[in-house]
């Protein structure tokens, strides 16, 4: 049964989808809107707002010029290293308003979190993100929370935009023979801009966050100079995966990217991947962003720790 924090998070949304999207905004208008309510919604459970532990040190850097933080919970082992892609729909998103998260991460790997405050659409259309997020992880290699030095260990991480930018960053690497991940994880990825996966429409009724019918505007905010939404750098899904480290997805039972999470692991183990994906019960899209207060979050955030911290 779905925690009481669940079921205030999941209503919450369904009060808002009722109240359909303004029609009358422009585009400029509808990407402020998507980025003042990502810090909204961290509240929409009871108001509560996520805080870090005191001892927790956050301290940001340039990574090769890319703004990034590090995140270290009490405890963390500054050369077992993970770059973690934030959320947003490639439009928005924080490392203020994730902040919680790499936290909570970085408590569960016993890892340095490097989080990349990679460049937004449209401002900075793909594959400016994607470039940020290859500039993050070689500089991360041998760059650690206490300065120069090679790491130990390498992991990467991404929800939803970033669970993208996580496998879209796999094959860029793979394709370009810069090192790989020991393993990788997701949560929620959108893998597939050209609608092809069966949730998309048969889950759009369970699916309160997400409105499938906004994915083509949000492509074209992101990519802008041609590139096919078949293309394996914008969908993951239709990319190479021979080679490539373990990867573990989550996705929420009631969300539309479910089968974007399923159809990319799916594909990787025809390529040989050691890749499992999890469908979470009950869940709505990235419930891992209200770890701080809904505790199907934490313990699915929790578990992809485990997966990563298993490997090393």
């Amino acid at each position: 049964m779905a925690s009481p924090q669940l079921q205030k998070l999941i209503a919450a949304f369904e009060a808002r989808s009722g109240e359909g999207a303004d029609e009358s905004l422009s585009d400029e208008e509808t990407v402020a809107l998507y980025r003042t309510g990502t810090d909204d919604e961290l509240l929409l459970v009871d108001g509560i707002a996520p805080t870090l532990s005191p001892d927790t040190t956050v301290t940001p850097v340039s990574a090769d010029g890319v703004s990034c933080e590090w995140i270290m919970a009490s405890g963390a082992d500054a050369d077992r290293r993970l770059l973690f892609i934030h959320g947003g729909g490639w439009i928005a998103g924080t490392l203020k308003s994730y902040r919680h998260q790499f936290e909570a991460m970085s408590r569960a790997t016993g890892m340095a979190v490097l989080a990349v405050d990679y460049r937004l659409a449209p401002e900075h259309p793909y594959p400016a993100g994607l470039d940020d997020c290859v500039t993050a992880w070689m500089w991360m290699l041998n760059h650690g929370p206490d300065g120069e030095g090679a790491c130990r260990i390498a992991h990467l991480v991404g929800d939803s935009a970033g669970g993208n930018l996580t496998f879209a960053l796999l094959l860029r690497l793979k394709d370009e023979a810069k090192p790989l991940p020991v393993a990788a994880a997701a949560f929620a990825p959108a893998t597939d801009f050209t609608g092809a996966s069966p949730s998309m429409t048969e889950r759009q009724h369970l699916d309160p966050f997400i409105d499938g019918s906004s994915m083509p505007w949000i492509f074209g905010m992101y990519v802008q100079d041609g590139t096919p939404p078949s293309h394996p750098y914008v969908s993951p899904v239709f990319g190479d995966f021979t080679g490539l480290p373990p990867i573990l997805v989550h996705s929420g039972e009631r969300e539309v990217l479910h089968d974007d999470g399923l159809r990319i692991v799916e594909a990787a183990k025809a390529a040989g991947v050691d890749a499992t994906f999890k469908t979470l019960p009950g869940l709505i899209h990235t419930t891992e962003y209200w770890c701080h207060v809904v505790p199907e979050g934490l313990e699915s955030l929790n578990e992809v720790g485990a997966f990563l911290k298993s490997h090393g």
